[in-house]
């Protein structure tokens, strides 16, 4: 029996608890589908469930868990990455009586993990968690927590089949549902309460905004944790009996191509992309013109924007970029909510109206953020008195009412009834601005900076700021700060120096101390501060409290009264910048000088001889353009990437070019240290190369080491003209180890090695101790010491496969499906092939030839060949191992089986068995090809560094 569409406003009757929404949702329309793409499922395979099939799994498990003993309403946390573990683990929670808890991804860094576990288990009075193998892992060093796997309560589970409506407990409106907890980016993270009566108000009145129908198909890839992922895209369209679509992140952000082709694929209607999403999709798309016109978009009718402003010229880019790759683009009409909602509001409570912004030119930089979802209502105060109403227009305190706003903080009575004036208005903390019923943000009163969709605490910042040598303590603020055109949210410092601003040094101590402020912003916020502002501490005026007036200061910056200090900051910087600036005087310089100026955007004459390529925020890509453009503005057949690597300064590399014009190309020595940054006193960072043998990829990471410590890669043998392929791992190990005592005559030593890599820095390792030098860090990534089984598997097609994923010449996820196409194709043909499925701008990046694909391709060969028998023996004194996905299989086996064995896998050698003392494992974000990517080195490169300072460095 067909199933009829039912609109929002054919609803007569909603019910009124969660357990009400599932059971309507089974018995109206029992096909209606789950489905799910998990982060393992490396070819996006969709495993479904139909409403029903999930109904009576969850319902299982909830009669299992009733086996734990514990009490109606007891807290679970859930701890889980999948969102069909997630969603089974609440529903699970919910039918048999209990609380869940989400619980988000917890902290690399092993004292803030360890302080946020115990702040929850002292919040709730107990500590009962819900997790799978690898979370258990990662809590098994915190005493006192009663863990439950989900893979035991799945077996339990089985033994079971309760009936189709079985609950433990039949819940009223106002009881407890679930709780959320926030960012924590302030301090220790909050639990936000919402009861069945919040979430089923909050649900219903979006469904309805939304235009939502039980025909309705939702594709959702937000975490389950957020309130958007669980309750917008999970709990609302099953309350319209929609179907979902739910993909791990990490599917859509490593190809954000696979969005668009879900949509086409399974005729999506309602998704989600936060600003640098949408600008992320329009940068990486937009030279994908083999793909233009090839998809139907048609079905698409809204996508659902927030986390930060969405930039209108982005939101124009996005739909212009949609509509060229639609196979119909006058079909693709869809709109683009930007919205606004929290934690404690049940997600997005408001939204912009249906505009079509190609047709309507926007009004403002950022799109407007709309009006209030059903039952919701907003109103701006003076934020001094929280309840003196500010007239249209005019920017104050945004406050909200209605039924989706949450009842309470958990345990924290204090907290909650700061949050709240009289009438049940709920104070957010933001910034609004109201205008004829129509409301934007104008910035933030919470201590919070929001970069690319997440969020960083501002007192955390100002705390490391303020122990800079030329800062004055305690006259230091930073505060939000976005750009006009800047696609997220930036910041700017404002300080008073220690030093006369007017003294005779007072350029080079301004000069070292914004540079160390820059470090530091760097290295905290992965993002450098728009301004940096010195003032003079008379005017700098603190509250009656002692505290500088984030508000006034930016209120001050954005009226230009800070115009004469910018512009004294300015002139002490370039008099600095002057004592060492060396004006281009050969021929050759002013060309590698007008080179540098065309990638960085400066004038000529801002580029000096000394210059460093690197310091001015050259990048791998950056590194390809510099070869490209040398080669063609000298008229020179070839630049080594080596040697433009080794001499990144304008005269230096002047010197080289000078050389191969009067000389020609000539066989270079082969030395394997790549220097990718000097400067700094701290231990140096030696980094092996993986399977590829290439190390531009590490030109990303190096950058954050600035002024802190040197930072070398070992490049393989045989990409120079002369240069032969290394034979045996012996050969190899033997070089390497040379290069690094040459580079670095006594230890301690700090090394590394990325994915094959690190077999070959654990052998770097064990022959510098073997000399009697100490090593004090060494990081295999996302490799076990198990190599040979692999290596036997990988042959010449497997390795030009892998090489052509791993450049971006095809999709990682195609590597593997590829290879029976491929197989049975001659060498010359399979290299024809990978080159006629290559992006043509991808290749004329990489400035690759048929013959160099080839070349590389038999050198990543030939290394593979050198690990080939190779059995890991003997120890290290420490091992940090960085985990992040698997070659193949799901996440769990491959950490559990692989990178470290435990109890209930198969026994085989690990990281943990070769050394002496405790192998610490780290999980690190992005895939195994994709971790130095500039979308994934900022989080990593926080959590190396963590791991150096643990171990002394």
């Amino acid at each position: 029996m067909a199933h009829v569409a039912v609109s929002p406003t054919d609803f007569v009757t909603t019910p009124n608890t969660l357990h009400g929404v599932i059971a309507q949702a089974v018995d109206r329309y029992p096909s209606h589908e789950l489905s799910f793409i998990s982060s393992s499922a490396h070819d996006s395979s969709i495993q479904t469930k139909t409403f029903s099939t999930f109904n009576q799994y969850v319902r299982n498990l909830a009669r299992a868990m009733l086996e734990w003993g514990k009490p109606t309403g007891s807290i679970i946390v859930v701890y889980l990455t999948e969102h069909e573990d997630n969603m089974a683990a609440v529903w699970a929670c919910l039918l048999a009586g209990y609380l869940p808890c989400l619980q988000p991804v917890l902290s690399a860094q092993q004292a803030h993990k360890e302080g946020h576990i115990a702040h929850i288990k002292n919040l709730f009075g107990s500590a009962t968690w819900l997790t799978n193998e690898l979370g258990a892992e990662q809590i098994a060093s915190i005493s006192g927590l009663e863990v439950h796997l989900l893979s035991e309560l799945k077996s339990s589970g089985e033994k079971f089949t309760v009936a189709a409506d079985w609950v433990a407990y039949e819940a009223k409106p106002d009881d407890d549902a679930m709780l959320f907890l926030t960012s924590g980016s302030t301090g220790f993270s909050k639990a936000v309460v919402h009861t069945h009566r919040t979430i089923i108000a909050a649900c219903r009145a979006q469904g309805q905004n939304y235009g939502l129908t039980s025909e309705s198909q939702i594709l959702n890839w937000v975490g389950f944790d957020h309130v958007g992922g669980s309750l917008t895209f999970h709990i609302t369209p099953l309350l319209y009996g929609a179907s979902q679509l739910h993909v791990h992140a990490s599917v859509v952000l490593a190809d954000p191509l696979r969005l668009l082709q879900l949509i086409d694929e399974k005729s999506i209607e309602l998704a989600y992309a936060p600003n640098f999403l949408l600008s992320k999709i329009t940068r990486d798309l937009e030279q994908r013109t083999d793909l233009f016109g090839c998809l139907d978009l048609s079905s698409i009718k809204r996508i659902n924007s927030g986390g930060e402003a969405i930039v209108s010229k982005t939101a124009q880019a996005f739909v212009t970029t949609m509509k060229k790759f639609s196979k119909n683009p006058s079909a693709v009409n869809f709109v683009i909510a930007a919205g606004f909602g929290m934690t404690e509001t049940c997600a997005g409570c408001v939204y912009n109206y249906p505009v079509d912004i190609l047709a309507t030119e926007p009004a403002r930089e950022f799109l407007d953020l709309g009006r209030p979802i059903d039952t919701c209502e907003i109103r701006i105060v003076d934020p001094a008195d929280g309840v003196t109403l500010r007239p249209d227009g005019e920017s104050g305190e945004l406050q909200i009412r209605g039924p989706m706003v949450f009842v309470r903080y958990y345990n924290n009575a204090e907290a909650t009834s700061s949050s709240f004036v009289e009438g049940g208005w709920y104070r957010t903390g933001d910034v609004g601005i109201v205008e004829n019923g129509v409301m934007r943000l104008g910035g933030r009163i919470k201590d919070t900076i929001i970069v690319f969709g997440v969020s960083y605490g501002i007192p955390e910042l100002e705390t490391n700021l303020q122990t800079i040598e030329g800062v004055t303590h305690s006259f230091l603020a930073a505060a939000p700060y976005r750009a006009p055109g800047q696609e997220t949210e930036g910041f700017v410092i404002f300080y008073s120096p220690s030093f006369d601003i007017d003294g005779e040094d007072a350029s080079a101590k301004l000069f070292a101390t914004h540079r160390a402020l820059r470090d530091i912003c760097v290295k905290m916020m992965a993002l450098p501060p728009q301004f940096i502002i010195p003032i003079p501490v008379n005017q700098m005026e603190k509250t009656t409290l002692g505290k500088l007036s984030r508000a006034r200061l930016m209120n001050q910056f954005k009226q230009g009264q800070f115009a004469k200090h910018i512009a004294r900051s300015e002139e002490l910087l370039s008099e600095a910048r002057g004592v060492s600036f060396v004006a281009p005087s050969t021929e050759t310089e002013k060309g590698v000088a007008k080179i540098y100026a065309n990638i960085f955007n400066l004038a000529e004459s801002e580029v000096s001889a000394t210059d460093n390529f690197f310091e001015l925020g050259g990048t791998s890509i950056d590194v390809i353009r510099l070869k490209r453009e040398g080669e063609a503005y000298f008229n020179l057949p070839e630049m080594s990437t080596t040697q433009i690597l080794k001499n990144p300064i304008v005269s230096t590399l002047a010197n080289y070019i000078d050389t191969l014009q009067s000389k020609g190309v000539q066989i270079e020595e082969y030395d394997p240290i790549v220097p990718l940054q000097l400067t700094g006193n701290k231990t140096p960072i030696f980094f092996v190369h993986p399977g590829v043998g290439e190390v531009l990829i590490f030109v990303n990471l190096a950058k954050y080491f600035q002024n802190e410590r040197p930072f070398y890669a070992l490049r393989a043998r045989g990409f120079d003209a002369g240069h032969t392929f290394f034979t045996t791992m012996d050969e190899m190990v033997s070089c390497y180890t040379a290069g690094v005592k040459r580079t670095q005559p006594k230890g301690p030593y700090a090394l590394a090695g990325y994915s094959y890599g690190g077999v070959i820095a654990f052998e770097i390792a064990k022959r510098l101790e073997a000399m009697g030098d100490e090593v004090k860090f060494f990081a295999p990534v996302n490799i076990p010491p198990n190599i040979a089984e692999r290596m036997h598997e990988i042959d010449w097609t497997s390795a030009l496969l892998h090489l052509a994923g791993f450049v971006g010449l095809i999709s990682t996820h195609d590597t593997d499906a590829l290879a029976p196409t491929v197989k049975p194709l001659s060498r010359r043909e399979q290299l024809e092939f990978v080159w006629k499925i290559s992006p043509p701008d991808r290749i004329a990046e990489l400035q690759l030839t048929l013959e160099k694909l080839d070349k590389w391709a038999h050198l990543a060969k030939s290394l593979i060949d050198c690990g080939h028998g190779y059995v890991p023996t003997g120890s290290v004194a420490v091992i940090d191992v960085m985990q992040i996905t698997a070659f193949d299989g799901s996440k769990v086996e491959w950490i559990n089986n692989q990178l470290k064995p435990w109890s209930g896998y198969s026994r085989r050698a690990a990281w943990a068995d070769f050394s002496r003392a405790e192998a610490s494992f780290t999980d690190v974000p992005g895939e195994h090809y994709t971790l130095m990517d500039l979308d994934h080195v900022p989080q990593f490169q926080k959590i190396f560094r963590s791991r150096l300072e643990a171990r002394g460095l």
